[in-house]
């Protein structure tokens, strides 16, 4: 798996692409959606928002959380049941998904 961080299109409710750094180990898992072959330009995501994200829990009743990139993402629509994440200890473990948080606009 990759590692630090890339830079990855997110795509807002709208359709509207930002710019957003993402963990390189998720933004090369597919049910989160990202993209990370960026056309040059793309604004920043704006820092006063708060990207969509999907919560879950471990096989030890911790929640887990991460950012999704698109509406049509697996992990959004259903498709994905669960994420891997990589814990403290540097292992893959595994959430189910639990709830869905949608993107937030501040001002």
């Amino acid at each position: 798996m990759a590692r630090g961080f890339l830079v990855s299109e997110y795509l807002d409710d709208d359709g509207t692409p930002w710019r957003l750094n993402v963990d390189g180990d998720y933004a090369v898992d597919p049910p989160r959606g990202w993209v990370t072959g960026l056309t040059p330009g793309l604004p920043p995501f704006p820092r006063e928002w708060s990207p969509r994200l999907v919560v879950g829990v471990d096989d030890s009743g911790r929640k887990q959380r991460t950012r999704v990139a698109t509406l049509q993402a697996p992990l959004w629509t259903g498709a994905s049941p669960s994420f891997t994440f990589k814990g403290s200890d540097g292992i893959l473990r595994q959430a189910v998904v639990i709830q869905h948080i949608g993107e937030k606009r501040r001002l």
